[in-house]
């Protein structure tokens, strides 16, 4: 990867002198100063060559949803679909995931039998998910994933505590981080794509002690995460 230019902003003859030899302590610190942001520039760079290349990418992910949709039913998409997802796709790299769904809602918005899955809400909702949530909301849909959760309630005053998972019967392997399971669980509730009734739970100690009590839970899409999955992931 090439080094970059920062001529235009330290100017040629500060680049020069950063560099000879013999230079006074002063300019030694300037020197440093200039590697120091140089190599801090180095960090930032794939947004960089993402925009660069923008356009190459944004002809062939348009391309690719074209030739998606039958041209019989092809129509203009909403403007508030198609240009916030082209406004995301700039910063996107090509392996990740999310990039699958942004384009998978614009075949929607562009297909006159399939429009009335594409939410303009789903463009936010992409922006918040992690590839992990996209990835538990796809084998949600496919089967009824089982899980128990432990957390201590105090009866008098009817608290209850952060729930720990005890036992789950998610295929883990397949996340990327599987330690965050409990919390895309709660981010996901929160996005309103899933929740998780309780279907049989251990009888609350009527002392007025902590108790554990045992949850046991399945999750499911909600009705807007069914959409969601129907228009983004599908």
């Amino acid at each position: 990867m090439d080094t970059p230019d920062f001529s235009n902003i330290l100017g040629q003859e500060t680049i020069k002198k950063i560099y000879e030899d013999g230079l006074s302590n002063p300019t030694k610190e300037v020197g440093k100063t200039a590697t120091d942001l140089v190599k801090a520039a180095r960090l930032f760079t794939a947004p960089i060559q993402l925009l660069a290349a923008y356009q190459d990418r944004l002809e062939k992910y348009l391309n690719q949803v074209r030739e998606a949709v039958p041209e019989e039913r092809q129509i203009e998409s909403p403007a508030s679909i198609a240009g916030p997802v082209l406004e995301k796709l700039k910063y996107i790299e090509d392996e990740n995931y999310l990039k699958d769904l942004y384009l998978n809602l614009l075949k929607k918005a562009i297909d006159r039998e399939k429009i009335n899955e594409a939410h303009p809400a789903f463009v936010s909702i992409i922006e918040q998910l992690s590839p992990d949530e996209a990835l538990i909301i796809k084998v949600v849909a496919e089967q009824r994933i089982y899980y128990k959760a432990k957390f201590f309630t105090i009866i008098e005053v009817g608290d209850t505590s952060k729930e720990d998972i005890v036992e789950n019967l998610f295929p883990l392997e397949q996340l990327t981080f599987p330690q965050h399971f409990n919390m895309y669980i709660l981010h996901l509730i929160y996005l309103n794509l899933i929740d998780t009734p309780i279907f049989q739970q251990t009888e609350p100690d009527e002392s007025h002690e902590q108790k554990p009590v045992i949850n046991s839970r399945y999750i499911r899409l909600t009705e807007f995460g069914v959409l969601f999955h129907k228009a983004c992931i599908v």
